[in-house]
């Protein structure tokens, strides 16, 4: 690979899979790629949702917890995949800055009895849509990364478990106490795919839902 940046020595460097470059706001870069063919991933992070605190630029950088966090951004559930995305935002900018930003937390932490009622009952309304952790949090009136903590403290599990839980609870109880189909059953209560419903169930409860149905 052949490149050419703003901010350091220009050359050739070799490639390897899950290298990372990190290109600040306003700064050039260009890269030219002779051989075989490769794929990236280009990710934009606003200036606000890392307090516009300078990034360090890095080329041909290895970091495999971002790595990881890019393959699961593509490949998840909406509420892990927003869990997923706000660690991404919170490494690079503890990870990355010139200086650690001073985040603006809000007060509160904690989630009260009342507040935790509230959340529940929202995601047990909810099992059959799509809850993101912006729309949890807003509920809470907390910042994501203050309800995130607020709520493992509480619940002693992430929201995607938690939601995951009861979505697999619901499903017991349909398939015992109705006739309705084992696609119906999983759309019902949230899974996007057949699929998805019966990993998902394996995973939580070791057999199938087909099996779990004949077996009671």
């Amino acid at each position: 690979m052949e490149f050419e940046v703003d901010w350091g020595q220009s050359g050739r460097t070799l490639l390897n899979a899950g290298d990372i470059w990190v290109i600040p706001a306003g700064q050039r870069c260009s890269a030219l790629v002779r051989g075989d063919t490769m794929s990236y991933c280009q990710i934009a992070i606003p200036d606000r949702a890392i307090d516009t605190t300078p990034l360090v630029p890095r080329i041909n950088h290895w970091d495999p917890l971002i790595h990881q966090l890019v393959e699961k951004l593509h490949t998840v559930a909406r509420l892990l995949k927003d869990s997923a995305a706000e660690t991404f935002r919170l490494l690079v900018a503890d990870s990355y800055s010139a200086a650690p930003p001073r985040r603006k937390e809000r007060c509160r932490r904690t989630l009260y009895a009342a507040t935790r009622s509230l959340v529940v009952a929202y995601l047990e309304d909810g099992l059959d849509s799509q809850i993101t952790l912006e729309s949890l949090a807003r509920l809470a009136d907390m910042s994501v990364s203050n309800f995130i903590t607020a709520f493992r403290a509480a619940f002693h599990t992430t929201p995607y478990q938690f939601l995951l839980d009861r979505r697999i609870d619901r499903a017991k109880t349909l398939l015992l106490a109705t006739k309705q189909s084992i696609t119906d059953i999983g759309t019902s209560v949230g899974f996007s795919t057949p699929n998805h419903f019966a990993t998902a169930f394996r995973r939580r409860v070791g057999v199938s839902p087909r099996e779990y149905r004949a077996s009671r």
